[in-house]
């Protein structure tokens, strides 16, 4: 047989294994969003990856109906737009959430107007594209340009995580998502340069360059969907830490009176300093919030200092049973507490403390008809990491933020 129409077959069988590939990426992930329930970040990767199916079974389809070899050859323009229109929208809102879903993950950041912008530029892209006869391979110099650009941003989000919280997920996701760049930068340039007419497009091995690139991109998909499942991973893991170190701490009596605060029932400000409790949220960035019960005297004078300290015990409560389950209240000192809130930034900690605060439920004094709320006073501070969390919480602390 001549090897020539073996590789054109396999060139053309490019686009449906990679569709295969992304769809069982996207069952793997639909099993995995029970795991997600508190990481909005990988819902938004899973989000991507249906995106991205629906996107390449439209490219699937457009291939066919533009290969002139094809049964399925159409001869109507609005049919291989609308087509076209779809692998463009669908795959640049992929590209968007993933970008989304990373900045979620490094950054706390939960904007989504590129998301929200992703399809009517699809759209637009499609308008100067010539989608009647160009075939899919061709398409590329039009929406590579956004692969590239997203790709190697995430991974520079990636390469710039502080140190602390640099793992073997992390690694993976930068090396896979540069190797996602890299690859769509060749593809565009090759792109380009059969449609100027260069010399180098048709060089041999810039050629079987592009015939398997899908492919390879299909390869390159694959590790960033291992990193994102290992970054869950990771997560789940250090959250599981947490849990367990509180546990052991509660079933060793050397230990409970070490690190546990009896009046409160919260874990003292020397578990902070040692770190108990706090793996995930040193591999992580946040806030830490100082919450300061400021009439605690007035109603030791007014009421008793048995009933000031049942009321402080009752705030106490509330702040542990209405934080997150991978939020830690540490009672630093008599009438202020630490809260530390990983995946937080500082304007979504200050609301969900202000909310908590002002559905918090009254204490009611025995002899007393009007029940007493704790007066308050809340401070906010971020960090970014391991590196900084203790420096974070000696400035919200030490009155060096602003209330």
């Amino acid at each position: 047989m001549n090897p020539e129409p073996s590789h054109v077959l396999m060139a053309g069988l490019g686009p449906f294994v990679e569709v295969i590939g992304v769809v069982a990426i996207v069952a793997l992930f639909t099993l995995l969003r029970d795991q997600a329930d508190r990481r909005p970040y990988f819902k938004a990767w899973e989000e991507g990856w249906v995106m991205l199916a629906v996107s390449l079974t439209a490219g699937v389809i457009y291939q066919r109906l533009t290969d002139p070899t094809s049964v399925l050859l159409s001869a109507s323009r609005a049919t291989t737009w609308i087509f076209a229109a779809t692998y463009f929208s669908f795959r640049l809102m992929a590209l968007a959430l993933m970008v989304h879903g990373t900045r979620m993950y490094t950054r706390g950041d939960r904007n989504r107007r590129l998301v929200t912008a992703a399809a009517p530029v699809g759209l637009a892209l499609t308008l100067f594209a010539d989608t009647f006869r160009t075939p899919l391979g061709g398409l590329s110099p039009y929406f590579g340009p956004f692969v590239v650009l997203a790709t190697a941003y995430a991974a520079w989000q990636m390469a710039t995580l502080p140190k602390s919280r640099q793992s073997a997920g992390s690694s993976v996701a930068l090396w896979s998502l540069a190797g996602v760049a890299a690859l769509w930068s060749g593809l565009v340039l090759f792109g380009i340069g059969v449609r100027t007419g260069s010399a180098f497009a048709s060089n041999p091995w810039f050629v079987r360059f592009e015939r398997y690139g899908f492919f390879l991109d299909l390869i390159a998909l694959t590790g960033v969907a291992y990193a994102m499942v290992q970054l869950l991973f990771e997560d789940a893991r250090r959250d599981n830490a947490d849990a367990q170190s509180h546990v052991n701490v509660l079933h060793d009596r050397k230990r409970l009176a070490k690190f546990h605060d009896d009046e409160s029932g919260l874990l003292s400000r020397r578990a902070f300093e040692e770190a108990l409790g706090l793996d995930f949220a040193m591999a992580s960035f946040g806030s830490v919030a100082r919450i300061r019960v400021t009439n605690h005297e007035s109603l030791a004078a007014e009421h008793g200092k048995q009933n000031a300290d049942a009321m402080l015990a009752h705030f106490a409560a509330v702040l542990s049973s209405g934080t997150r389950a991978h939020d830690w209240v540490f009672r630093w000192n008599p009438t202020d507490f630490l809260v530390v809130m990983p995946r937080a930034v500082p304007p979504v900690a200050l609301n969900r403390l202000n909310v908590l605060l002002a559905r918090a439920a009254p204490f009611a004094i025995s002899g007393v008809r009007d029940a007493v709320r704790a007066d308050t006073t809340l401070a906010v501070e971020p960090f970014s990491g391991a590196e900084d969390l203790t420096a974070a919480a000696k400035r919200v602390m030490d009155d060096h933020v602003a209330p």
